[in-house]
């Protein structure tokens, strides 16, 4: 699908990282070029890492430097629109769903060069000595997603930009290896790069450690004159040989998002998870799509011939329908008694992630759930969230990995997870306030807390118990390292994420004050919240009174996305396949055929097709062409969702509105009469 415009105005993308053991901090500069011959107001949805805490934000406009301000959303907002209706310039940013964010550039002058830059504090996981470092370059469609269901995605041509990725590691940190699987990348000293890379895929960088992990602690002053301490425990427990048998859950997304190699690699991970079962215990298995279905109606004993049925099952899945990802989370928890382990696989892409965790967090009870995330653009924040909801873990899948390890070490957290009794040992110090990052210790893991403290009079110490054995883990006072890095706004970014706990346990309550809570947080340290915005004002000297032409920028289609394509036709060689296969009757094998046919038919939305002949349109239009005609079948379409439109068609007139605003003129003035 081409711009309404000659050329996109984003030019390119280079993300900047420098790595200081588990901290990192990074900048993102988005360089924006009106090459048009009319002002320009122009919007951009990207994502940054699920794990990151958003610092600062800044626009330069040639010589000129605008230093952005965190405020309230709405009051953000109308400072934007102020802005523009006066003939200036503004820069907002805001976070819309998850760790999706969206710019908005008003007003941009013809030929005229706008460079923004997001800074960012980012943590990674380091397991088994490797700490795997991603970051995200595209949005994909999420399912039942107010934000994905918006965007344009190129389909049919290249995207013009491209993106550069630098990442330096700091000298003292010891590195055995560094492989990436995702892109070529180009290893100089102590720096990783990845130069002119489409953002079609996250970016995936995995750091092999000379040396083993241990207990660390980090100080940082407050703004109110207290301290943070920052505590990561590394647990090292005894693992138990002895098998103790378990109740085994596989959950796994059968959805359109997973056709191809996606779904490919889940069967690869569920099979390779069967093996690793043991006499004594059970499984079962829930594929789902729009609905579910259970591969037996209670929990089946292990044994090597129910082993074999169950890999066959697996390899048979096919895949239909929409994501509808609570609902067999539910059942699975709810269902075949109150102490399993549960796995989901899935790529995650739902747009209600938040409503997900939070039913599970309050659900989960004894259960466990672990979260296998396979895509090259995973959802990572939304997945992270559910695993930890659950009291689990999140392991993410690229493609050409190697699963084997991915399992073991799922398995191997399923045997230290019964660890219990965890409380931390603060000794003489005064604790004014105390976040832990999740309530599951795993062995050789770290295991995260931030403590709001006056002074630091004594050494902290985490202590746990198995069945026969207890263990402490101590970091005296004497080895906390003063932290040059803002501790202070990880802080606050972990305060926020526990009022946001507050909301998704009433999500029918307005939570006002819950809300308000976060803006002041995000407000007082100046870092991204649901309920802020990012804003900077540039005042011209030389006023722009026109009215902007609006250009929402087109991303990249997904690598591999298997929704994009030719979903019916591969849709149908499965399902001839599959017919060949079935015993059943004809009438059966037919019913069966035309409701999957439904299901994958109705991964296409019947507005795309429509919206390609506006975008046409819209281009015809505007270099003032013939366009009668096909405006005329247009509004023909159009017109029977015109006067009451379904929530899908009014999210669909919005669309039309923004990108295509004469098309949607000449439509509502031929409809309103």
């Amino acid at each position: 699908m081409q711009t309404n415009f000659e050329k996109l105005s984003l030019q390119r993308i280079d993300i900047d990282g420098n790595v200081l053991g588990r901290f990192s901090t990074f900048a993102i500069e988005q360089q924006y070029t009106n090459t048009t011959d009319a002002v320009l107001e122009v919007t951009y949805t990207f994502p940054i890492s699920a794990s990151a805490t958003v610092t600062g934000f800044t626009a330069t406009v040639g010589e000129k430097f605008i230093h952005g301000k965190v405020k309230e959303k709405e009051e953000a907002k109308k400072d934007y629109e102020k802005a523009m209706l006066h003939g200036d310039s503004a820069y907002m940013m805001e976070n819309s769903e998850s760790n999706i964010f969206r710019m908005n550039i008003g007003k941009i002058a013809v030929g005229e060069t706008v460079k923004i830059r997001i800074d960012y504090i980012d943590t990674f996981d380091i397991v088994d000595s490797t700490m795997r470092i991603m970051i995200p370059t595209l949005v994909p469609p999420r399912y039942k997603s107010n934000i994905t269901d918006k965007l344009s995605y190129d389909t049919d041509s290249e995207i013009d930009y491209r993106g550069n990725i630098a990442i330096t590691f700091d000298k003292d940190l010891k590195i055995k290896d560094i492989d990436c699987k995702t892109h070529n990348v180009r290893i100089e000293q102590n720096t990783v790069s990845a130069r002119n890379i489409k953002l079609d895929k996250d970016f995936v960088l995995d750091v092999k450690l000379a040396e083993q992990s241990f207990s660390k602690g980090y100080i940082h002053s407050l703004p109110n004159g207290n301290n943070v301490v920052y505590l990561s425990f590394f647990p090292d427990i005894e693992v138990k040989t002895k098998h103790q048998p378990k109740d085994y859950v596989f959950v796994i997304d059968v959805s359109g998002s997973m056709m191809g190699y996606k779904l490919e690699q889940t069967k690869e991970a569920v099979i390779k998870c069967l093996r690793q079962l043991k006499q004594g215990d059970r499984l079962n298995i829930i594929p789902f799509e729009s609905d579910y279905e259970f591969y037996s109606e209670k929990m089946v004993d292990f044994s090597a011939e129910t082993c074999e049925k169950a890999k066959e099952y697996v390899k048979n899945l096919h895949v239909r329908g929409g994501t509808e990802l609570l609902r067999p989370l539910q059942v699975s928890i709810q269902r075949f008694g109150k102490e399993k382990i549960i796995f989901l696989f899935t790529d995650g892409e739902v747009g209600n992630e938040s409503e997900i965790a939070g039913w599970v967090r309050q659900n989960i009870g004894q259960n466990s759930l672990f979260v296998f995330g396979i895509d090259s653009s995973v959802n990572k924040k939304g997945l992270t969230e559910i695993a930890i909801a659950g009291r689990g873990k999140a392991e993410f899948i690229v493609r050409d990995e190697q699963i084997q390890e991915t399992i073991v070490r799922q398995f191997t957290r399923v045997s230290s997870s019964n660890l219990f009794d965890i409380q931390l040992d603060k000794g003489k110090n005064k604790v004014i306030d105390k976040i832990e990052k999740t309530s599951v210790l795993f062995n050789h893991e770290f295991y995260d807390v931030l403590i709001e403290t006056d002074t630091v009079a004594d050494d902290f110490t985490l202590v746990c118990k198995t069945d026969d054995k207890s263990y402490s883990f101590a970091i005296p006072k004497d080895t906390l390292k003063q932290s040059a890095l803002p501790l202070d706004k990880i802080y606050a970014a972990e305060r926020i994420r526990r009022v946001e706990k507050y909301i998704e346990a009433r999500p029918y309550a307005e939570n006002k004050g819950y809300k308000e809570e976060i803006v002041e947080i995000a407000v007082v340290y100046q870092i991204d919240s649901k309920y802020t915005a990012f804003i900077a004002v540039n005042e011209r000297d030389e006023k722009l009174t026109d009215i902007p032409d609006i250009q929402d920028t087109v991303l990249e289609k997904p690598a591999e996305w298997g929704m994009m394509q030719q979903p019916r036709i591969m849709g149908k060689i499965d399902l001839c396949a599959e017919a060949c296969a079935m015993k059943y009757s004809e009438s059966v094998v037919m019913k069966q055929i035309r409701k999957t046919v439904d299901r994958l038919c109705s991964t296409e939305r019947p507005t795309d097709r429509l919206f390609r002949k506006i975008c046409k349109c819209e281009k015809i239009m505007r270099t003032k062409g013939n366009y009668q005609a096909l405006l005329d079948a247009i509004i023909k379409e159009l017109e029977p969702h015109f006067a009451s439109p379904s929530a899908e068609y009014q999210v669909f007139f919005d669309l039309i509105k923004r990108r295509s605003p004469l098309v949607y003129k000449e439509v509502e003035q031929r409809l309103k009469k």
